[in-house]
C-alpha cells in the first residue's frame, strides 16, 4: 500500500475560518485594537489624515477634526472610541472595510463585499442541493424505489 504524498501547496484550508472572540468577562475591551486598526487603515489609504477627516465631516454633516481622528488612532486615548456611525463613515472615507472586518472578526464572521456575497450564496445553494439529493436518495432507498 503506497502512502499519499504530503501536500505542501494547499495549506490549511480551515485556518481562515473565523472564530468568535471568547466570551470571557473583561475580554471585550477592544479600544487599543480599534485604534491600531484605524491607524493601519490610514497608513494604507491614499488620502492623508486631513482629507479623511474632511470626507468624514462631509458624509456625517458634522465636524470631525484631524485632532479627533488622531485621538481615535491613539492607543493612549482611552476616552475616544468611535461610535458605530463614525466607524462606518471612517471605512467609507478610507475606501476600505477595516473596521467592518474587525467588528465581524470579533463575532466569528467575515465581510463579503459586492459580488463576493452573491458567490458565497451560490456556494450555499450548491451545498443545499447536494444535501437534498442525499436525502432524496436515502428516502428512495428506504422506500425501495431506488432507480
Amino acid at each position: 500500500m503506497s502512502r499519499r504524498p504530503y501536500d505542501t501547496l494547499t495549506g490549511d484550508l480551515f485556518s481562515s475560518i473565523p472564530q468568535a472572540h471568547p466570551m470571557t468577562p473583561g475580554s471585550w475591551n477592544f479600544r487599543r485594537e480599534i485604534a491600531a486598526v484605524m491607524g493601519e487603515a490610514i497608513k494604507a489609504c491614499h488620502k492623508d489624515r486631513w482629507q479623511i477627516a474632511a470626507d468624514m465631516s462631509r458624509l456625517l454633516g458634522r465636524e470631525i477634526s484631524v485632532n479627533t481622528l488622531d485621538k481615535y488612532t491613539s492607543e493612549a486615548s482611552e476616552d475616544h472610541i468611535p461610535n458605530l456611525e463614525t466607524a462606518i463613515v471612517f471605512d467609507a472615507a478610507t475606501e476600505q472595510t477595516a473596521l467592518a472586518n474587525f467588528y465581524a472578526s470579533k463575532l466569528g464572521c467575515s465581510v463579503l463585499p459586492g459580488k463576493d456575497s452573491m458567490l458565497a450564496e451560490l456556494g450555499r445553494i450548491e451545498q443545499m442541493r447536494g444535501d437534498l439529493a442525499k436525502q432524496e436518495k436515502a428516502i428512495k432507498r428506504i422506500l425501495g424505489e431506488q432507480q
